[in-house]
Order: C-alpha cells, then sequence, then structure tokens
C-alpha cells in the first residue's frame, strides 16, 4: 500500500504540471511605486473600445470587471472613481491553433521494415484564448504590469467561477515587489 502512495506523489507534480499558469512582465524602475499604490480605477468599455476591439459580450465583460475589482480589494486597495493611483484595463485575444496528432506505429513496424500498420493522423483546430489585465501608472500614464493567462476556448462563455479563478491567477503577483518579495 505505500508503494501505491508514494508513487501516485510522484506522479502529483506531472499532473499538475498540464496547468497553464500566468504569465506576468513588469517595470522593474516601478516596483517603488508600484508598492505606495493605494487606489485604482478600472478603465470603462467605452474607453477600451477606442484603444483596442472588445470582444467580450457585456455579460462577460461585466464578470470580469467585479472578479478584478473584488482581486483587488481582498490586496488592500480602494476602488476610487476620480484621481486613483493605478488605472486597471483588460483584453482579450484569440487565434485558431492546429495541432496535428500522429497515432502510427512505431517505425520498426512501418514498411519497408517488413511490418504491418497504417498510418493514424488527427488534425485538431481550436480556438486558443488570451486574456490580458494591463495596469498603467496614472500619473505617467504608462504601462508598468501586464499579466496574462492562456487556454483553449471552449464552447460556452466562462463562468463567473472561472473568471475569478483566472483573475486570481494573473493578479497572485501584483505589485511585484511585496508578492514575490523583491
Amino acid at each position: 500500500m505505500k508503494l501505491f502512495a508514494s508513487f501516485g506523489l510522484l506522479l502529483l507534480p506531472f499532473l499538475f504540471g498540464c496547468v497553464t499558469p500566468a504569465s506576468v512582465d513588469f517595470d522593474r524602475a516601478a516596483i517603488p511605486q508600484m508598492i505606495g499604490y493605494e487606489s485604482f480605477q478600472i478603465d470603462s468599455r467605452y474607453k477600451r473600445s477606442n484603444a483596442e476591439t472588445v470582444a467580450l459580450s457585456p455579460i462577460v465583460d461585466r464578470r470580469i470587471e467585479r472578479a478584478i475589482r473584488a482581486t483587488l480589494q481582498e490586496k488592500g486597495f480602494q476602488a476610487v472613481p476620480e484621481a486613483p493611483d493605478f488605472c486597471v484595463s483588460f483584453n482579450t485575444v484569440s487565434k485558431t491553433r492546429t495541432e496535428l496528432n500522429d497515432y502510427s506505429p512505431p517505425i520498426f513496424r512501418r514498411p519497408p521494415y517488413h511490418g504491418y500498420g497504417r498510418r493514424y493522423l488527427d488534425l485538431d483546430q481550436y480556438e486558443e484564448g488570451t486574456f490580458i489585465i494591463d495596469i498603467f501608472d496614472s500619473k505617467t500614464q504608462q504601462l508598468v504590469w501586464r499579466g496574462a493567462s492562456t487556454k483553449r476556448l471552449g464552447w460556452t462563455a466562462p463562468n463567473l467561477d472561472e473568471v475569478n479563478e483566472i483573475v486570481g491567477l494573473i493578479l497572485a503577483d501584483f505589485p511585484p515587489g511585496i508578492a514575490t518579495g523583491n
């Protein structure tokens, strides 16, 4: 029984290795000002649509806004309508991915190596979506932090729990000086 338990523990890192972590990039010179942030404002849908193409439905858009607001408030930031320390904007990008899977028998089983077997190729096309959260310093109007998460899209829009999970994953290391211990 102990053998099975230890084997299961050895497999855990491989099973959790399939989860795509969020990627984060930030301006290292802006860490001191990010540590001093206290208030934020989320850009409106109208403001974001002027800067980029908004591909989200208004329903998903509101879910994302609520998730970002709740996550930042849990971290101690205050949502203010005027004169915030930083502004938050978000966007999604999708692209079609093609995956080729070869289910053929091993090379020594294929002709001309005197074996029989058929070659099975599977072509899979799917949509991959990237969700991006940008944080701009209000005084300098410069991008100081960006987080993104990429995953295969399903047939339905993400529900509130999925949005909360993705936003929490992306904002886990914000601000960088506090979260990573720099």
